[in-house]
């Protein structure tokens, strides 16, 4: 069974350890997490920080991934991964759907930390906007991939849509630990 975990773009908990998470399977996340975490696969979807993580070698320290277009019209450096598709501009943590994608495709099993369902609080109607795109392309990603297994740790409920799913489910990270370590 492969294992991989995502770590979302704002996690934060200071009793996880990312070489445990190393022993258990391969790391991914957003470019935003990797001096926290050390995640072994980086994504990029942002142009400009793309061109300034390449430019420093990046790709030398993790497997970096980064949009298409980016290196459309120039020779992709040694390195470095591609991954296509569109988000709109007010799309929020793009970088974790776009893990999501590339994990099912390899993965029977993906860890998710730090991934936040919720909706509730928000008043401000754009950031509703926003916050539903999200969900609505978690969801995607989710149904889209029925064979891998998702697990969202230390989440309270899942969205109504996905709660009829085999393939999802919620668990803490110490239970995970215990079955998986």
């Amino acid at each position: 069974m492969k294992v991989s975990w995502i770590i979302a773009d704002d996690f934060s908990d200071p009793t996880v350890d990312p070489e445990t998470l190393n022993n258990i399977g391969s790391t991914w996340g957003s470019w935003k997490t990797w001096r926290a975490w050390n995640t072994d696969n980086v994504i990029c979807f942002d142009s400009t920080k793309a061109d300034e993580l390449v430019k420093r070698a990046f790709q030398a320290v993790c497997n970096l991934y980064v949009h298409k277009k980016t290196y459309i019209d120039t020779e992709v450096p040694a390195g470095v991964n591609m991954f296509d598709g569109e988000f709109p501009e007010e799309f929020e943590h793009v970088e974790e759907v776009i893990a999501m994608h590339l994990l099912a495709q390899q993965n029977d099993l993906v860890l998710m930390l730090g991934y936040d369902l919720s909706t509730p609080g928000i008043q401000d109607q754009f950031e509703l906007y926003k916050r539903n795109n999200y969900i609505a392309a978690f969801s995607a990603a989710v149904k889209m991939y029925s064979k891998t297994q998702w697990v969202v740790l230390d989440h309270k409920d899942l969205p109504e849509d996905l709660k009829k799913l085999d393939n999802i489910t919620c668990d803490t990270y110490e239970n995970v630990l215990k079955l998986l370590g």
